[in-house]
């Protein structure tokens, strides 16, 4: 999750500001499992991620849609999936939400969060990318369009 207090920020109106955010070697945008297979697996290889979601929750079509990701993915004895979805598959089954022909979305969720929690993932949900600013074709800076922090219930 991001430390909001850590980041420059500009107040917009009272439920709206700008976050400028630097020095991340990767964005990826969206928290659909390619999105959350990609950010799990950049920081395998030493690079430092932000991950930005428009929603609330990670996942999209698999858990908010409940579109199955766990359509066969063999032919016969040959695997076409990659190590971090077999893991996602175990965490799954260990807590008892692969079920049959379905699948927990809680449970997935929470394995989700976690895989990218244990990575080092930074995670902006309800952002929206408004500037990036880039140079010898390097991302240097973003700025992301988000729901005030100190919203004030009236």
């Amino acid at each position: 999750m991001i430390a909001w207090k850590h980041l420059r920020r500009t107040v917009i109106s009272e439920r709206v500001m700008i976050l400028k955010l630097a020095g991340k070697d990767l964005i990826v945008m969206g928290a659909g499992i390619a999105g959350i297979l990609a950010a799990i697996a950049a920081p395998r290889r030493g690079l430092d991620v932000l991950l930005v979601e428009r929603n609330g929750s990670v996942g999209d079509l698999s858990t908010a849609g409940l579109c199955s990701p766990f359509i066969r993915f063999w032919l016969g004895n040959e695997s076409f999936v990659s190590r971090i979805f077999k893991e996602v598959l175990y965490g799954l089954h260990r807590r008892g939400g692969l079920l049959r022909g379905s699948f927990d979305l809680e449970i997935l969720k929470m394995i989700y969060l976690e895989k990218l929690k244990k990575a080092g993932v930074v995670l902006a949900f309800r952002s929206i990318p408004v500037k990036l600013i880039s140079a010898g074709g390097f991302m240097k800076q973003i700025s992301l369009l988000v729901p005030s922090v100190n919203l004030r219930s009236k």
